[in-house]
């Protein structure tokens, strides 16, 4: 798990290190590849399902399809977003790994840069005891995942799945993301 880790983030850092200006074909270009990267590794249906938890069962495949499509979306873009802010040199430092069954483990690291140390630990499932997939990071003891239930608890309890929905679209427009393709107007 580890290797895998290791080698994920070192294709996206080398991706990050392309300079680019914003809204130009090739950060469009960097974007996509990025993506591309980070799809196939990170497990969005899951992150999806247990960022719904409750209220997953009650939803619909077509609803599901497209809450899926919006938080792949606004994860991508609002960690990318942080990432290109930050514009900070920093070093990561593999801790360990710890297995949790046959199909899971975790892997903990650190990110050092002059001002902070931020502690990371990538949550890992396999189907097949080769291929790794992510379903959470926790940074700084802080669930991606949990992080995003809250918030979502919150917005369905008070306005419905609909709203949360259109908060959704609204936040990943603001932020300069790509519209997942079923829901572009």
């Amino acid at each position: 798990p580890t290797q895998f880790v290791q080698a994920k983030v070192r294709d996206v850092r080398a991706l990050l290190g392309v300079k680019i200006t914003t809204g130009t074909p090739e950060a469009a270009a960097v974007d996509k590849k990025l993506s591309e990267l980070i799809d196939p590794v990170l497990m969005f249906d899951r992150m999806s399902e247990n960022a719904l938890r409750a209220h997953w069962p009650n939803l619909g495949p077509s609803q599901r399809a497209e809450f899926i499509g919006l938080f792949r979306a606004l994860v991508f873009r609002s960690y990318l977003n942080r990432i290109r802010s930050a514009d900070e040199a920093y070093s990561i430092e593999y801790e360990g790994e710890e297995a949790k069954g046959r199909k899971a483990a975790s892997v903990s690291a650190v990110a050092r840069t002059k001002k902070a140390e931020i502690e990371l630990v990538f949550h890992l499932l396999t189907k097949d005891g080769k291929l790794w997939f992510i379903e959470d990071i926790v940074i700084d003891e802080v669930s991606l995942v949990e992080n995003y239930r809250e918030q979502f608890n919150r917005i369905i309890a008070k306005s419905g799945f609909p709203k949360l929905l259109q908060k959704m679209t609204d936040k990943l427009v603001r932020i300069g993301g790509q519209l997942p393709s079923p829901i572009q107007s």
